[in-house]
């Protein structure tokens, strides 16, 4: 660990010096709300643990996913075995990007902190998730990789295919025998259940952060529970009632199987665990982060990992494939339908799949709310690099709503840093349900529920997981070969790295190789679709790489806004940060500030 000796002046602090408390309480005294924010950080009582950490995970990757990707997994492979070995292959290209975001995450940013009189540098995890490792490798173009993230993840980074599958579970709770191609389907119904159901979640998120963490942590119990018991019972039920588990095996029971439709069929297969990403996005909230962060999201995901083949496997003794003709439209349906069937009553079967799609509309209650819950100070955070109009309005965290009634209104939260109320992201939510809205309706109105979920979770899998990730993986490995070739002329990344995955480089270097070939080959056509779809195969990846742009446009569109204004946008970042009893660094609160320097005045240094 490095020290330093020198202690800086209250104005005179560098790009990577914390705050002192003397600091920090200048800054407070000298505050000013045009320009300047302070974001307060959850307290010692309000951060999340080790169960909220796997909670997180599993509440998010267990919904929609795991019970309806399963049929477009089968239509495209069309073999049965082919589609668990996509589960698994896909469950495992995450797991690699999840352990290059762990030594991400536990290494940067650093700052230097004055502790025991002296000051030694540390790294600080901060929240965000992949947004700060991206700008700490693409650190020129100035604000260029902030709008690229922040462009995707404002328009891709939410779960509006959820709601509307939320959408459809209801009216199917309501009507059972009503399907989707029948007059009787309403869709309007299903997109005001949608939009319900996102401002439901976005209420909970500034009403109180303490009963969204534990409902997000009640749900991911039952639904652990839920998807055990329906992998055991298929297994159990099918094999005992028929041969199904025999006819799980490598034939092409299908039209599909070409190289386009394996592509495709992974992408599907890959979405369920992107859930992943939940606690990252909240790091700075998680209590010792280096002591228990990287080993409890690895244990989540191991857990989700032999969780969905073996749900799967449970699906296909159940309801065996024998072709597309016959493939049902989710697979926790068909499961409990194929019982109440083989007791020989009709309204058991009805019964049955109303019951069904209330737990499934409920699960994915659960994914939505966690999703605003993270997602929602996402967007704060790329609120605070000014790249957004309203920055500072969005940047800026509230009282939550309860806690402001219950305690009549409550002091500012900087006036106390480490007993304050719940501090939860107001405009920032609004941001985000705002999107959430505008793609349920603009996919929603013209498509078919069904096609709208598929393309709307191919795009949040593409962009957010495909795209991000790819950007993500390539800059750790570049700053792996940097670091072995270079070494002391270099970025130096071995010498700050704070952990490392036991096979490193393998997790990062497979990453890499995967969605490199993923998002490539995916332009590739594939051989079947549904006779009803209603977008070209392109549709997806083109809007991904198009948002993208868009993401370069928006900071070209921020340049010339400075040049035409003839200023430099400065932005200023700086944490009040204490070491706690255990030795791990704590955020406590955080200095935003956004200026706009005259191009004739000297600009100062970016401070981060």
């Amino acid at each position: 660990m490095e020290q330093f000796q020198h202690e800086p002046g209250a104005d005179q602090v560098s790009d990577d010096h914390a705050f002192t408390r003397e600091q920090l309480q200048h800054r407070i005294q000298a505050y000013n709300e045009q320009k300047q924010r302070f974001d307060v950080l959850p307290t010692d009582t309000q951060q999340l643990g080790r169960f909220t950490i796997v909670c997180l995970i599993m509440n998010r990757t267990i919904g929609t996913g795991v019970f309806v990707q399963p049929v477009n997994v089968l239509f495209l492979t069309g073999s049965s075995g082919v589609a668990l070995l996509l589960w698994c292959v896909g469950g495992l290209i995450v797991f690699c990007i999840v352990l290059s975001w762990l030594e991400l995450a536990l290494s940067v940013p650093h700052h230097l902190i004055f502790h025991n009189e002296r000051w030694e540098r540390y790294a600080t995890p901060r929240s965000g998730g992949d947004k700060n490792y991206l700008e700490y490798i693409y650190k020129r173009p100035k604000f260029l990789m902030s709008c690229i993230f922040g462009i995707i993840f404002i328009v891709f980074g939410h779960l509006a295919g959820n709601a509307i599958q939320f959408g459809v579970f209801m009216q199917t709770a309501i009507n059972p025998t009503c399907n989707e191609d029948d007059e009787c389907f309403n869709k309007g119904a299903v997109l005001g259940w949608a939009i319900t159901v996102l401002t439901l979640c976005a209420i909970i998120n500034i009403a109180t952060r303490r009963l969204a963490i534990v409902l997000n942590n009640g749900f991911a119990i039952v639904k652990v529970l839920m998807v055990v018991i329906m992998a055991f019972l298929g297994m159990i039920y099918g094999a005992a009632k028929g041969d199904g588990c025999r006819k799980i095996s490598w034939k092409n029971r299908g039209a599909g199987g070409g190289f386009g439709d394996i592509v495709l069929a992974l992408f599907y297969a890959m979405y369920p665990y992107t859930g992943f990403e939940q606690p990252f996005y909240v790091l700075a909230e998680v209590r010792q982060p280096r002591k228990i962060f990287a080993k409890y999201v690895i244990l989540a995901m191991l857990i989700v990992m032999v969780l969905f083949p073996l749900a799967n496997v449970g699906f296909l003794c159940m309801t065996p494939y024998d072709g597309n003709e016959g493939l049902e439209d989710n697979m926790a349906l068909a499961l409990f339908q194929r019982i109440a069937r083989d007791r020989g009553e009709l309204r058991e079967a009805t019964g049955s799949r109303q019951g069904v799609s209330v737990l499934l509309a409920i699960f994915i209650f659960g994914n939505i709310m966690a999703q605003t819950y993270t997602a929602s100070r996402v967007k704060q955070e790329i609120a605070k690099e000014a790249i957004l109009p309203w920055s500072l309005q969005l940047a800026s965290g509230n009282n939550a709503l309860l806690s402001r009634l219950l305690s009549h209104g409550g002091q500012p939260a900087i006036n106390d840093i480490n007993h304050h109320l719940e501090q939860v992201p107001i405009a920032a939510t609004f941001l985000h349900w705002a999107f959430e809205i505008l793609l349920v309706l603009v996919f929603g109105i013209p498509l078919k529920p069904s096609t709208s979920y598929r393309i709307l979770t191919y795009l949040k899998t593409f962009s957010v997981v495909g795209v991000l990730g790819l950007f993500t993986v390539l800059g750790l490995l570049f700053l792996k070969l940097d670091s072995h070739f270079r070494r002391e002329r270099g970025r130096r990344w071995y010498e700050k790295v704070a952990w490392r995955p036991w096979s490193d480089p393998l997790p990062t270097a497979v990453a890499c190789a995967a969605l490199t070939f993923i998002l490539l080959a995916t332009f590739a056509p594939p051989s079947v679709s549904r006779s009803d779809e209603e977008l070209p195969y392109w549709a997806g990846p083109v809007i991904g790489w198009m948002v993208t742009l868009l993401g370069v446009l928006w900071w070209l569109g921020l340049r010339f806004v400075q040049w035409k204004g003839r200023f430099e946008l400065q932005v200023r970042r700086v944490p009040y940060i204490e070491i706690d009893h255990n030795g791990e660094p704590v955020q406590k609160a955080e200095f935003v500030e956004h200026d706009r320097m005259p191009v004739t005045a000297r600009p100062r240094k970016r401070h981060v």
